[in-house]
């Protein structure tokens, strides 16, 4: 029989470190003597993986080595091993039209920072990059992080991405084609960069920190200036052949109904986002609608916003609420095809609309999907609105760089530390 290559070595060297660090994050604090006969690994095999975790500092004793040994010798209970989310940083960067956010998170993607620059929507290609890499620079300036610290970048934008190849192709909202913003930013940083689309990353945010930490299969539905969605199946993002999966908002929920920024009719996102809710309203206040919103707005149908239909619904205004509610119908009609599609044990509503209507907007979703989904899988799925609030974009973007950082194996400046799988990660949330 060959003997083992050394790549072979090194590829189970690889996974027994993935093994190991999956148990102290799941199971932590925990001696080395239960990681040993959790996992089937020798105890000098345990031992000689720790050391290399502790060197690097992914994970911390409760205690010495010395005691343990002493401990040992009492019959004591040994030293403990936790996982150290603070051994390394990410920075998680979301465009959004006239604003560029970015924040310093842990390695649970736990946000210790942030700050907002601002980005003209018909800025260059030369300002986007300037105006992204000064917040970037500016939240590791604010929270005291070194570049020899972060791990990585991740990068949440509208439109369509290329993720392979992080070229945000077509972003809605601005001028650019086909920049290729990974390229530049790691050029100019010098460390790993990840983009892509930013319901994905949404959905990847939520999955690590938010309401999805449970869930093997959800969706995730963003709603405000548009409307997208994040698929999240057996514990992964699912993106389609083309990264195009998950494009809730051009659903088509009426095939008469008005033209949407897609080229279609009657998209979801026609008949739902904030221009939609906004012209809805307008179409109603001049058909003599009673509403506290014309008020609002001055009297002035064309400068009533979703905030102040919002606000006029939470006050009691039934024209208002009549707007929200025949929203989250359409939502709903929607939602209900996608679960009688994927079976998703958890529906999660995110975005600017979601956030300010609540179950306004949630209740009316619900009620459709019961109504419009086959019954047993209408009765299996959760339909709840995200934990993270508007923190979700750079959490999202930080677990962009998370998932490829905890992935078989971890490399960090092209030498491999650890390894564990985002399932095995997950389950330890």
């Amino acid at each position: 029989m060959k003997g083992i290559r050394t790549g072979d070595r090194q590829l189970i060297r690889d996974l027994n470190m993935s093994i190991v660090i999956g148990a102290i994050r799941r199971h932590g604090p925990i001696p080395r003597v239960d990681i040993a006969r959790m996992t089937t690994l020798g105890r000098s095999t345990v031992s000689e993986l720790t050391a290399i975790l502790l060197k690097e500092g992914f994970i911390r004793e409760i205690g010495s080595q010395e005691q343990e040994e002493k401990r040992r010798s009492l019959g004591r209970r040994p030293v403990l091993l936790e996982f150290n989310p603070r051994a390394r940083f990410v920075a998680g960067v979301k465009l959004a039209p006239r604003m560029v956010s970015a924040a310093i998170t842990d390695l649970e993607a736990e946000i210790l920072d942030t700050t907002e620059v601002p980005l003209d929507e018909k800025a260059s290609e030369k300002a986007v990059r300037q105006q992204v890499s000064r917040a970037i620079r500016e939240v590791m300036s604010k929270s005291g992080t070194g570049i020899e610290k972060v791990v990585g970048i991740g990068v949440a934008l509208p439109g369509i991405v290329d993720n392979r190849t992080g070229v945000s192709i077509s972003p809605r909202f601005f001028l650019w084609q086909n920049l290729p913003l990974k390229h530049l930013l790691e050029e100019e940083f010098g460390i790993p960069v990840f983009i892509d689309n930013d319901a994905n990353a949404a959905a990847l945010g939520e999955k690590w920190r938010g309401r999805g930490r449970e869930a093997e299969n959800m969706v995730l539905v963003t709603v405000g200036v548009g409307i997208g969605g994040g698929i999240i199946i057996n514990n992964q993002l699912y993106r389609g052949s083309v990264a195009g999966a998950g494009e809730v908002g051009h659903i088509t929920i009426n095939e008469d109904g008005p033209e949407c920024s897609c080229g279609n009719r009657g998209c979801l996102e026609a008949l739902a986002s904030d221009s939609a809710v906004e012209r809805e309203m307008r179409s109603l206040v001049k058909a003599g609608a009673s509403t506290a919103v014309v008020e609002v707005a001055g009297g002035d149908p064309e400068r009533i916003t979703r905030a102040m239909i919002v606000e006029a619904a939470k006050a009691g205004d039934a024209t208002a609420i009549g707007v929200v509610r025949t929203a989250g119908q359409h939502i709903g009609v929607g939602l209900a095809s996608i679960v009688n599609i994927l079976n998703p044990e958890m529906i999660v509503v995110a975005g600017e609309a979601a956030q300010e209507a609540g179950d306004l907007l949630l209740d009316p979703i619900r009620e459709t999907i019961a109504r419009r989904s086959m019954g047993v899988l209408a009765q299996r799925v959760e339909v709840v609105t995200s934990a993270l609030g508007d923190r979700i974009w750079v959490t999202g973007a930080a677990a962009l760089v998370l998932q490829d950082f905890f992935g078989v194996p971890i490399y960090e400046r092209g030498r491999p530390v650890a390894a564990v799988s985002l399932p095995e990660l997950m389950q330890g949330s």
